[in-house]
C-alpha cells in the first residue's frame, strides 16, 4: 500500500483516541460539545481519505462531503471561540457582527462547493480547488483574528490550539494552492497531509487540557510525558548521530568504516550521560511544566509523595532530615537546613542534609524571625535585588554564606508560633519562583510543621512518661517508708509498757528484722530505678490474713476474723499481699470510731477466695468510689497520705488475676472484697 494510507490511518486513529477521551470526559460545555464534534468529523475524514489512498475510488464524493463538513465544523469551533474571546475582551460592536454574518456566508459557499461537487464531473474542476484554497484561507483569518482577540492572559491555554488548527490550514491551503497553479494535486502533499494532522492531534489535545471552558478533563500523566518525550528526544538524536554516522562513513575513506562506529559509540555514550544527568531531567520537567501544562504541579503525586515521605519510619534523627527532603524534592534543591525552636532564647540548627551543620544559635530578636513572624513569607534570595519592597527591613544572618548557593528560606508556622524554618540551597535548576511554587511550598510547609509538631510532642510524652515513672516509684517508696515508718513508731510506743516482756522483745526484733528487709529492697529498686517484684510462693492465705489481722490488733477497733474455708492455697507475692490487707484493714480502723466494728471474713466461691473487710465506719457515696478512691495521688488524709495505697492494691490484685470490690454508702460503713484466684493443684505441688 501506499504511504498515504498510513498516513491517514494513523491520523484516523489519533481523532478516534481523542475523541474518545473528549466523550468520556467533557463537563457538558458548549465547546467541549463543538470541539469533540470537529474531532469526531475529522476522524472520519482522515479514515475515508486513507481508504481512498488505498485505491478505493467509490468513497472520493462521501470524502468531499467530510472535507467540507470537517471545514465547517472548524469554522463553527473556532468562530464561537472567538466570540467568547471578544466578549471577554471587550471589543467594539462591530467585532460582533462580523462573528453573526460570517458564519453563514461560509457555510453558504460550502454548500455552493458542495452542489459543485456532486453535479461537475470533474474532481479537479477549478472552482472546486478555489473553493477549497478560499474555506482554507478563511480559516486561517479566523485564526488570526482569534488569536488577535484573545487576552494575553488566555493565550498560554490557546496557543498550541492555534499552532495545530493554523498548521492544518496553512497546509490545506498550500495543497490546494499548488493544485490551482499546476492543475493537479501533489501525490507527496497528499500523503503528507495525514502525518500534518496527525501531529496536529497532540497539540489540540494539550490545549483542551488547559482551558477549563472547553469541558475538557483529559489526564496525561507527568512522568508518561516526562519518558515520552525523553525517549523520543533521545531516538531523533540517535537518528541525527546515525546520519552523521552514514555521512562519516561514505565519505571517510579507508577509516570510513571505523570513524562511523567511533562516532557512533561516543554518541551513545552521550546520550546515556546526558539522560542520567540530574540537572538535564530537572530543566526537562520544568520545561514540559511551564509550557505543557496549565499547573506547574500534579498536586495529586506531589501530596501523595510528601505524606509517603513524612511517613516513613526511620530514626528520630533521620525524621529530621526527612522534613528537610520534603520540601527540597519539590523544587530540586540538593541540599538544606532545618531550624527550631529550642524553648528558650532561639532557632538551632538541628539537623543539615547535603551540606554542613551550623553550631550557631539565631536569635529570636534577630531581623529574620522578626519577618518570618510578621509575615510569614517564603524568602527567594535570589530576587532580593528585584524585590527588595518585598522584604524591606529584612537584614539576613552572616551564617548564610556557609552554604552553598543558598536559596529559599521557608517558614515553619505552628499553630499559635513560628516552629522553626528550613533553608534550601544548591537548587539543580535556577529557576523563578512564582504564585504557585509559593502556595506549594506553603501548604507543605504547613504539613511539615505538623509533623515536627507532632515529632516533638512525642518526645516530650516520652520525657514525661519517664518522669512519671520516676515519681510513681518516688511514690510508692515514700508509701512503703511510711509504713516502715509506723511499724517502727509502734514498736518505740509499746516499748515503755512492754520492754521488760520477752515475747514483746521478739515481736520488736522481728519487726526490725522485717523493717531492715523492706529497707533493702526499697534501695535495691532506687538502684535499678524500677519497681521489684518478689518471687511467687505458694502458701495459705487463711494463715496470711491470720497473721495480719494480729499485727492490728493493737489499734482500734481490733479487727475480728472469721475463716471459712480448711485450705486456702494461692500463688502470688506473699509480703505484698500481705502490705495490701494490712493497708486496707488500717484504713477501716482509721475511717470507724474505736468502738466500732471491723469484721474480716475469708471464704471461697467457685474458683476465687474473697477476702471480705466490713466496718462500720462513716461509708463513702457512689460518686466517690467511682471517681476518687481508685485514683493515684487523690487522699482524703491531707498531709498525712499519698493517696496511692488503694491504687496499688487494686493494681496488685488485678495483676494476680483477681479484683477489688466496694460497697458502702454514707454513715454504713464500707464492705471491701479481695478476690484471689485459687490455685490449681499441679502449681501447688510444685
Amino acid at each position: 500500500m501506499e504511504i498515504g494510507f498510513y498516513s491517514y490511518l494513523s491520523a484516523a486513529i489519533a481523532y478516534g483516541f481523542f475523541a474518545v477521551l473528549l466523550l468520556f470526559s467533557w463537563r457538558s460545555s458548549m465547546y467541549g460539545k463543538l470541539l469533540f464534534i470537529v474531532i469526531a468529523v475529522s476522524a472520519v475524514w482522515a479514515f475515508l481519505a486513507g481508504k481512498i489512498a488505498a485505491y478505493d475510488t467509490e468513497l472520493i464524493p462521501y470524502y468531499q462531503v467530510f472535507e467540507l463538513l470537517r471545514y465547517m465544523a472548524w469554522y463553527i469551533f473556532l468562530l464561537k471561540l472567538f466570540e467568547m474571546a471578544v466578549a471577554q475582551g471587550g471589543c467594539a460592536p462591530s467585532y460582533r457582527n462580523i462573528v453573526r454574518w460570517v458564519l453563514p456566508m461560509s457555510v453558504g459557499f460550502a454548500c455552493l462547493l458542495l452542489a459543485n461537487y456532486w453535479f461537475s464531473l470533474s474532481v479537479q474542476s477549478v472552482l472546486g480547488i478555489a473553493g477549497q484554497v478560499f474555506l482554507a484561507l478563511f480559516g486561517l483569518a479566523i485564526i488570526e483574528q482569534l488569536y488577535r482577540n484573545t487576552s494575553p492572559r488566555y493565550r498560554w491555554a490557546t496557543k498550541y490550539l492555534f499552532l495545530g488548527a493554523g498548521g492544518i490550514f496553512v497546509f490545506d491551503f498550500y495543497f490546494y494552492a499548488d493544485a490551482l497553479l499546476f492543475r493537479r494535486f501533489n501525490q507527496d502533499l497528499w500523503d503528507a497531509r495525514g502525518i500534518v494532522n496527525l501531529i496536529a492531534v497532540p497539540l489540540l489535545a494539550i490545549s483542551s487540557a488547559r482551558n477549563k471552558n472547553w469541558s475538557m478533563n483529559v489526564f496525561v500523566s507527568r512522568e508518561i510525558v516526562f519518558n515520552t518525550t525523553a525517549i523520543i528526544g533521545g531516538g531523533i538524536y540517535l537518528l541525527l548521530m546515525s546520519a552523521a554516522g552514514y555521512y562519516i562513513r561514505v565519505f571517510g575513506g579507508d577509516w570510513g568504516r571505523f570513524g562511523q562506529v567511533a562516532f557512533f559509540s561516543l554518541a551513545v555514550v552521550l546520550l546515556a550521560a546526558i539522560m542520567f544527568s540530574g540537572q538535564v531531567r530537572a530543566r526537562l520537567k520544568v520545561f514540559l511544566a511551564k509550557h505543557f501544562y496549565k499547573n506547574k504541579y500534579d498536586y495529586r503525586i506531589e501530596w501523595l509523595r510528601l505524606t509517603e515521605k513524612l511517613s516513613e519510619k526511620v530514626q528520630r534523627k533521620a525524621q529530621f532530615e526527612t522534613a528537610i527532603t520534603a520540601l527540597a524534592h519539590a523544587v530540586d534543591a540538593q541540599s538544606g537546613q532545618l531550624w527550631l525552636h529550642d524553648g528558650q532564647t532561639g532557632f538551632c540548627n538541628v539537623a543539615s542534609w547535603g551540606c554542613d551543620q551550623v553550631e550557631i544559635i539565631e536569635s529570636t530578636n534577630s531581623s529574620l524571625i522578626h519577618f518570618f513572624e510578621e509575615t510569614g513569607y517564603l524568602i527567594n534570595l535570589m530576587e532580593l535585588d528585584t524585590h527588595a519592597d518585598e522584604y524591606e527591613g529584612l537584614v539576613l544572618p552572616e551564617w548564610l554564606q556557609q552554604l552553598k548557593r543558598p536559596w529559599l528560606l521557608i517558614p515553619l508556622q505552628g499553630q499559635n508560633s513560628l516552629l522553626g524554618f528550613i533553608v534550601l540551597a544548591n537548587p539543580l535548576v535556577v529557576r523563578s519562583i512564582n504564585w504557585e511554587d509559593r502556595d506549594l511550598l506553603k501548604t507543605a510547609a504547613k504539613q511539615v510543621a505538623n509533623h515536627l509538631a507532632v515529632l516533638m510532642t512525642s518526645d516530650a510524652l516520652s520525657e514525661a512518661k519517664q518522669f512519671e515513672v520516676f515519681t510513681r516509684l518516688s511514690a510508692y517508696m515514700v508509701h512503703d517508708l511510711k509504713n516502715i515508718a509506723s511499724e517502727l513508731e509502734m514498736v518505740a510506743l509499746n516499748a515503755k509498757k512492754h520492754k521488760s516482756n520477752p515475747a514483746f522483745i521478739e515481736d520488736a526484733f522481728e519487726t526490725v528484722d522485717n523493717a531492715a528487709g523492706d529497707i533493702k529492697r526499697l534501695l535495691e529498686q532506687l538502684r535499678n530505678k524500677q519497681l521489684q517484684s518478689e518471687k511467687k510462693v505458694v502458701f495459705e492465705l487463711a494463715e496470711l490474713v491470720a497473721e495480719v489481722v494480729v499485727s492490728k490488733q493493737a489499734q482500734l477497733p481490733q479487727p475480728k476474723l472469721d475463716v471459712q474455708c480448711s485450705e486456702s492455697p494461692v500463688i502470688v507475692e506473699r509480703d505484698r499481699l500481705a502490705n495490701v490487707l494490712a493497708h486496707l484493714i488500717d484504713n477501716a480502723q482509721q475511717a470507724t470510731d474505736d468502738s466500732g466494728s471491723i469484721e474480716i471474713k475469708v471464704y471461697r466461691e467457685d474458683m476465687v477466695y474473697i477476702i471480705e473487710i466490713k466496718d462500720s465506719g462513716h461509708g463513702m457515696d457512689a460518686d466517690f468510689i467511682r471517681d476518687r478512691l481508685f485514683r493515684p495521688f487523690d487522699t482524703t488524709k491531707g498531709n498525712a497520705g499519698m493517696g496511692i495505697g488503694m491504687h496499688e492494691s487494686r493494681d496488685f490484685v488485678r495483676s494476680v488475676g483477681g479484683n477489688i470490690h466496694v460497697q458502702s454508702k454514707p454513715g454504713k460503713g464500707s464492705i471491701i472484697s479481695l478476690h484471689v484466684p485459687v490455685t490449681n493443684e499441679l502449681n501447688a505441688q510444685e
